[in-house]
C-alpha cells in the first residue's frame, strides 16, 4: 500500500524561490542514499515508505535530464503557439484574449487590429523560464513516483566475473514495444511498457506493469543488452567502470545519428514546426 506523500515529501511550498526547489530535490537524493545502499548490499525488502522514496528517486533521475527538459520546453512552446493559432483563427477566442488584455492592462484594443498583429509576420515561440521548467520536474517527478511505486520490480543481477551494468546521463531506460496512442511511449504508455535504471555495476532495477521475479540473475550476454539499452537512451555520456571501444562505438553511433527538433514559429496566423 502507498504511504501518503505529504508524510515524505512535504515539497509544495518551495516553489518560493529556485534556490529552495533546488533543496528540495536535493533533499530527496539524500534520502535516497541509505535506500541505495542498502540494495547494493542485496537487500531488497523495502518497506512502504522506503519503496516510495527510492521510486520518486528514480523519478527525478528520468525527470532532471536535459532530455526530458528539452522535449518539455518543446511541448510548452507547441502549446502556447497552437493557442495563438486558435486567437488569431477563431472569432470568440479572440474577443475573449482582447477582453483579457483590456480587463488586465487597462488598453483598449480593436480584435481586428489585434488579429492582424498577429497574423503580420514570423514569430519564434520559445519556452525560456527555468523556474517553469524546475516546476515541470517537480510535478513529473511526483507523478511518476506514484506510478514507478506501482511497477512490479525486479533487480537483475550481473554476474560477479562480469564487467556488469554501465549507466549514462539519462538513467532510466524506457522501452515499450507497443506504444501509446500516438506512438509515443511513457512508464505507463502501455501494460508493455518498462524501464531499467542500474543501481550499480552488479545491479539494475527493471519495472515493469507485469508481475516478475524479485531478482534475475543474467549472464554476460543478458547484461551486454541492458548496457545497449542504457547506451542508445543516453542524452550525450555514458559512464562505465570499465573502458570499452565498442560501447564508445554504439555511443557515438547513436549520437550522430539523433536529430535536434527545430523551431518552433508562428507563421502569419499558423503554427510552423521546422
Amino acid at each position: 500500500r502507498r504511504p501518503p506523500r505529504s508524510t515524505l515529501f512535504p515539497y509544495t511550498t518551495l516553489f518560493r524561490s529556485q534556490f529552495q526547489a533546488e533543496h528540495g530535490l536535493q533533499k530527496l537524493e539524500d534520502l535516497a542514499l541509505p535506500i541505495l545502499r542498502q540494495l547494493c548490499e542485496r537487500q531488497f525488502a523495502l518497506n512502504a515508505e522506503d519503496r516510495l522514496t527510492f521510486a520518486g528517486y528514480v523519478a527525478l533521475s528520468h525527470a532532471r535530464v536535459p532530455t526530458f527538459e528539452r522535449s518539455m520546453d518543446r511541448l510548452s512552446s507547441l502549446v502556447a503557439a497552437k493557442q495563438l493559432e486558435l486567437v488569431a483563427n477563431d472569432k470568440r477566442a479572440l474577443e475573449w484574449a482582447v477582453a483579457e488584455i483590456r480587463e488586465r492592462t487597462g488598453e483598449d484594443i480593436d480584435p481586428e487590429q489585434f488579429r492582424k498583429n498577429l497574423t503580420g509576420g514570423t514569430v519564434e515561440v520559445k519556452q525560456t523560464s527555468r523556474e517553469w521548467s524546475l516546476r515541470q520536474t517537480f510535478e513529473m517527478m511526483l507523478f511518476l513516483q506514484g506510478v514507478i511505486f506501482d511497477m512490479k520490480w525486479t533487480f537483475l543481477l550481473a554476474p560477479e566475473d562480469d564487467a556488469g551494468f554501465l549507466t549514462s546521463d539519462n538513467p532510466v531506460s524506457l522501452f515499450d514495444p507497443v506504444g501509446g496512442p500516438l506512438g509515443g511511449i511513457g512508464v505507463s504508455s502501455s501494460p508493455a511498457a518498462h524501464f531499467t535504471f542500474p543501481i550499480s555495476r552488479g545491479l539494475c532495477l527493471l519495472a515493469q506493469h507485469q508481475q516478475g521475479p524479485e531478482t534475475a540473475e543474467l549472464n554476460g550476454s543478458k547484461v551486454r543488452s541492458v548496457n545497449k539499452g542504457t547506451i542508445t537512451r543516453a542524452d550525450s555520456q555514458s559512464y562505465a567502470p570499465f573502458e570499452s571501444a565498442s560501447v564508445q562505438k554504439i555511443l557515438n553511433w547513436v549520437v550522430s545519428r539523433r536529430t535536434t527538433s527545430g523551431k518552433v514559429l508562428f507563421n502569419k496566423g499558423r503554427v510552423v514546426e521546422e
